[in-house]
């Protein structure tokens, strides 16, 4: 037996007991599920890249230390490594739609039609286009609609639509139910629900797109001129509808799960999202031949790259760990306090928090960190908010931050799009527009708190 073959089966038997503990707790559920993190890491962490393996490991490093340091050396490993599983089975329910979504022809069909946009209508059909197909298939949609970008020659034009479907694709993090964001944002500030944040992260994405839109047309758009269109069906309501079809019957499915049967968000994906990319796959393939062309190959592929997913593994993980461990030694009855002696206003810190993860991201730390550290350390509670308003704070700028950092999966799928290094695209190409973002996003949450939340 390989190693790649018995790390992609701890992979996949951690998902079943992460999934299954969470529906029928048994008997040493916890133990097993963190044995088994515990060995995908030892059998993986070699294979991750050096860099994303050394800031893993010294997060993991300060969360230990921490932990230890405010006597909870055990328990706070354990919560850590316990915390982390549930991100480990999104991971897994978004590997199992991907392929499927990348070949689906109701999908390649949208995709050419928004490839064939002039100018002037180009820039808010695929910002939106991102925005909505990244909301359900995550990174499936960057690799449907990355052609129009790479198949300009002006690289001026390469640069806007760059940006343009990079915008589009992160703000769904704003309220996408199957971005991890929102997985982790509910796990860090417990007690409120996808449609409690949703309708608020939906409405500030749609001031991010007129910020992004207006950035666009007064910064980096040229006089119109002629340029290659590949040629294309019509953007028709039949596409449209065709395309989300397949998107709705996912999002009855997994929401369903989550309202009626009173599952999180990211156990339905786990338990919906394979059988549904199967059943999707099948489909896809000749009538007669549906199992062994369509179905059975989808099973062995994803089987076979389970391991690639130990760079999520690390990130998570490690972020996971140092969140509960900081809280060991920083527990947040004295960060309370202190915010209350020097007078600091609620208004202050949540802005603070707005720009403190977005340039933090743009020196390559992922907004995991960020949110799990908020979360344990800077309550709701003990910064004087609604716990409403922190979340979207932080969901507004997750997905932004990880456009000025050369390291996110994001910036590294566009860099090899359009040939360029990633630190061209995070460093050159994305603060402006991403500073302007966080300037909505910290308008944005001080004006709802105010007025929704006082």
């Amino acid at each position: 037996m390989t190693r790649n073959t018995i790390s992609a089966s701890v992979y996949l038997v951690l998902v079943v007991v992460a999934i299954t503990s969470r529906i029928w707790p048994f008997p040493l559920g916890r133990e097993i599920g963190i044995a088994l993190t515990v060995t995908f890491l030892a059998l993986e962490i070699s294979r991750a890249p050096a860099l994303q393996r050394n800031v893993g490991a010294l997060l993991f490093f300060i969360g230990t230390l921490s932990a230890w340091a405010g006597g909870d050396l055990v328990g706070g490993l354990m919560n850590g490594l316990e915390r982390s599983q549930i991100f480990l089975v999104m991971f897994f329910a978004v590997m199992w739609l991907r392929e499927p979504a990348v070949v689906s022809p109701s999908l390649r069909t949208l995709r050419d039609a928004v490839v064939a946009q002039p100018a002037g209508r180009r820039f808010p059909i695929l910002w939106l286009s991102g925005h909505i197909l990244g909301s359900v298939l995550n990174l499936a949609a960057m690799s449907l609609l990355s052609a129009m970008v790479a198949d300009q020659k002006n690289a001026r034009l390469q640069k806007r639509l760059s940006l343009c479907l990079m915008h589009g694709f992160t703000t769904a993090s704003t309220w996408g139910p199957f971005y991890v964001s929102i997985a982790v944002i509910l796990s860090a500030i417990p007690g409120l629900s996808w449609i409690e944040i949703a309708p608020l992260g939906f409405a500030l994405s749609m001031c991010l797109l007129i910020v992004g839109w207006t950035y666009d047309r007064l910064f980096l758009r040229e006089k119109p001129a002629p340029d290659s269109v590949r040629p294309g069906p019509p953007l028709t309501a039949g596409t449209i509808g065709r395309a989300a079809l397949i998107l709705v019957q996912l999002i009855f499915l997994v929401m369903g799960a989550h309202e009626l049967v009173g599952l999180s968000i990211p156990v339905a994906l786990g338990v919906i999202g394979p059988p549904f990319a199967i059943a999707w796959a099948a489909v896809q393939a000749k009538k007669g031949r549906r199992w062994h062309t369509g179905a059975r190959p989808l099973i062995r592929r994803i089987f076979s790259n389970l391991p690639e997913l130990r760079n999520e593994a690390v990130a998570f993980v490690a972020a996971s760990v140092l969140g509960v461990g900081v809280s060991r030694v920083l527990p947040p009855e004295k960060i309370g306090a202190a915010l209350y002696e020097y007078g600091i206003h609620p208004d202050v810190v949540v802005v603070g928090v707005v720009f403190g993860t977005s340039l933090l991201g743009m020196a390559g730390l992922h907004p995991v960190v960020i949110a799990i550290l908020v979360g344990e350390v800077l309550p709701p509670e003990v910064i004087g908010i609604a716990p409403e308003v922190l979340a979207v704070a932080l969901l507004g700028v997750w997905g932004t931050s990880t456009m000025v950092s050369p390291f996110s999966a994001t910036t590294l799928f566009m860099a090899r799009v359009v040939g360029l290094p990633s630190h061209v695209i995070a460093w050159r190409w994305g603060p402006p527009l991403i500073l302007l973002s966080a300037c909505v996003v910290a308008a944005y949450v001080v004006i709802i708190r105010h007025l929704l939340y006082s």
